[in-house]
């Protein structure tokens, strides 16, 4: 009789220390492996501009660009770097929408670089009742473009090809210091500022630069 009494407790016994011990090993697991993760995890860097790219029409002077940003609600002081060429000239043409709608008919004069591509050779910016027809640098300098169907079908159309004026709004105290937070702006407001002045009649486009933190 004494040993199915021992044999009994022993099993109590044992059940007792798994439903004590197994929870208390489980918590402790996953505290640890939460801790570690905590700990081993990155934030997010949110994205930071140090300035803008602004491309503005022909004929736009660097008091007119000051005028354009003085009424945009900017956060931080700024330089303007007038005219700048960092990314080679840039050109366009601009259109109205019943002008545009001629230029549909024409064949191509707007056809992709490369057909398994199918985006336009020269990209378009549309504003209100108008598009920018957009034509880099790079177009020019091609032998063929001269004498190609662009050029033909704006002089057809009596399309005028315009040099774009491309300002660097530079943030900040100029020293392009980019550990000092001074010289910065969070995406956030970088795209506030792009939407305002984007609504300007003679700005084109705005590119913010970014910088990752």
């Amino acid at each position: 009789m004494t040993k199915p009494i021992y044999t009994v407790l022993f099993i109590v016994v044992f059940i007792v220390f798994l439903i004590l011990v197994i929870p208390l090993v489980l918590f402790t697991s996953t505290h640890v492996t939460a801790e570690m993760t905590s700990d081993t995890e990155t934030p997010a860097q949110e994205l930071q501009a140090g300035g803008l790219f602004i491309e503005f029409e022909e004929g736009i002077g660097e008091q007119e660009v000051k005028a354009i940003l003085e009424n945009c609600n900017m956060t931080r002081n700024w330089i303007i770097k007038y005219n700048v060429d960092y990314m080679g000239d840039l050109y366009y043409v601009k259109v109205d929408e019943d002008k545009r709608n001629e230029l549909n008919k024409e064949e191509n004069w707007n056809d992709p670089v490369y057909p398994e591509i199918p985006e336009p050779r020269f990209p378009e910016i549309k504003k209100g009742n108008y598009s920018y027809i957009i034509v880099s640098e790079e177009n020019f300098e091609n032998e063929s473009f001269e004498n190609g169907s662009f050029l033909k079908v704006m002089k057809k159309h009596n399309l005028q090809v315009k040099k774009s004026i491309v300002c660097y709004i530079l943030f900040g105290d100029g020293s392009q210091n980019w550990s000092e937070p001074k010289n910065l702006i969070p995406e956030m407001d970088a795209i506030r500022i792009k939407n305002e002045l984007e609504m300007c009649e003679k700005v084109m486009i705005v590119s913010p630069d970014y910088l990752e933190g």
